[in-house]
């Protein structure tokens, strides 16, 4: 489990995704969330939820609003450790208001009473009561192969990665791959790209990295580039994220 915290945030989140669970309770503001055709809105002491890999966005809700919220990122291996039989959670109402979610939710921010572990079993079971047991994650791959596509990216995460590579995976030439990609994701391969490189990149930072060093090892343009890349998708600037959420 990894938890943020954004405060007076008033930059859209273009497409993008978590590769776990983001639970966040809003504290300020109001938070919109566009999933394909369907919009949530969450306000203050609401919990909103994205699904692991589901493509989603944040518009501002308008140019005055300051957007406070926390955010747990909960893997799906972990859900599955403590809900019965390994199930995982869907949920087709993104935004939830409990009292007692919230209160578990702000202890596991805080890590206040019992021991995080037993905190995190009961905060799981009970959000599991607002959504359904499934024994598989239900966010619909957008085009075939795309476990191919996802699979070549990783494998060249650190590299540069041009159109024309991701288009010959599909045997599609690379104006009808563009096309097709931001038809049925909403984003452009390129920009999916670079966003994976920016939640790969994320993972390897430690207190001591070398913030200059790990974009040129993302072969990142420089580190200006990297900078404003990882504001775009993560929220926050790498310096900020290294010496705020580190240990």
């Amino acid at each position: 489990m990894n938890k943020l915290s954004f405060k007076k945030q008033k930059e859209a989140f273009p497409l993008h995704y978590h590769p776990e669970f983001c639970i966040s309770m809003i504290k300020s503001g109001v938070e919109l969330i566009n999933i394909r055709e369907k919009q949530f809105v969450g306000n203050v002491n609401d919990i909103t939820i994205t699904h692991p890999y589901e493509l989603h966005s944040n518009p501002l809700y308008s140019s005055t609003n300051l957007l406070s919220f926390d955010t747990l990122y909960i893997s799906d291996e972990t859900v599955r450790a403590i809900l019965p039989l390994g199930q995982t959670l869907h949920f087709e109402n993104r935004v939830i208001r409990n009292d007692e979610l919230n209160e578990l939710f702000g202890n596991l921010m805080n890590l206040e009473a019992s021991p995080v572990e037993s905190l995190l079993d009961k905060f799981i079971l009970h959000l599991s009561s607002f959504g359904e047991l499934t024994p598989k994650l239900k966010i619909k791959k957008p085009l075939e192969n795309w476990d191919n596509i996802d699979t070549y990216i990783e494998q060249n995460i650190k590299e540069i990665i041009s159109l024309e590579q991701l288009a010959d995976i599909v045997n599609l030439n690379k104006y009808s791959f563009a096309r097709k990609f931001k038809e049925t994701t909403g984003i452009s391969p390129i920009h999916y790209t670079l966003m994976k490189k920016v939640f790969h990149c994320k993972k390897t930072i430690t207190k001591k990295s070398s913030i200059t060093e790990k974009a040129y090892e993302y072969n990142f343009t420089d580190t200006s580039h990297f900078s404003k890349s990882f504001k775009r998708f993560i929220g926050i600037r790498p310096k900020t994220y290294q010496k705020e959420f580190l240990t």
